[in-house]
């Protein structure tokens, strides 16, 4: 790395405080009961409009614009298992049950999801908050985080390259064919839907994410209401 992350090693970064810790506060507070909650049914909630409002965009679950894609990210970063759970069950119950999807199908297709957020918490925070690069995505956007100056285009280096390509692809390859497998999708539309998840989530990832971040994470911060570890 630059000398910046020399400087870094010298001292601790602004973001050290949030890793892979199980449970470094101990307590849940309610307020924090109340907000875990809410954004499991804000996650729903989104995921059920990705699907109506884009009418013949959409299929069996699946949208060519799954602008949910980046809020799980984010919520997941914030607020660890909590926020994978919400893409878990937004996911079965919004993408899924409530546009007819079958139980099955809404609990299979959605380990995609699950899988994305579990990696992203992980990778982030676990191996590149350790390396200069914030956990929290705020880097994509601020040049300076506490008297630290970012690393901008290294943030979106690791953005494209895990969220909208590795991650991404296994996020696809999972909820594509769960539903192919189990008949939702015909051999003939395959490919075609299986491109328009990956490339609606990557158009989501790129526009969203650097909205959400320089808009919410900052507040949320401030507020106390990001996780140190998993649970608290």
């Amino acid at each position: 790395m630059s000398n910046q992350m020399s400087e870094g090693a010298k001292q601790p970064l602004p973001w050290f405080q949030y890793g892979l810790g199980w449970n470094p506060r101990k307590n849940v507070s309610t307020t924090q009961y109340v907000l875990y909650a809410v954004q499991i049914a804000v996650l729903v909630l989104l995921n059920y409009l990705s699907i109506v409002l884009l009418g013949p965009l959409s299929y069996s679950g699946v949208s060519l614009f799954y602008f949910v894609y980046p809020f799980y990210i984010v919520f997941t970063l914030w607020w660890g298992i909590w926020g994978a759970i919400g893409a878990y069950i937004g996911g079965v119950v919004g993408a899924g049950l409530m546009v007819g999807v079958g139980v099955v199908p809404s609990l299979l297709s959605s380990f995609s999801v699950l899988f994305t957020s579990l990696a992203t918490f992980i990778f982030y925070r676990g191996f590149l908050a350790k390396h200069g690069i914030d956990p929290l995505m705020r880097d994509l956007i601020d040049r300076e985080i506490s008297g630290y100056r970012t690393h901008r285009a290294q943030a979106w280096m690791w953005l494209i390259l895990t969220n909208a390509v590795i991650f991404n692809f296994i996020n696809t390859e999972i909820g594509i064919n769960a539903e192919y497998i189990l008949g939702l999708i015909p051999p003939s539309a395959y490919w075609f839907w299986w491109a328009g998840w990956f490339l609606g989530q990557v158009t989501a990832l790129i526009i969203i994410t650097p909205i959400l971040v320089k808009g919410l994470t900052s507040l949320v911060e401030r507020q106390g209401l990001i996780n140190l570890g998993w649970v608290t």
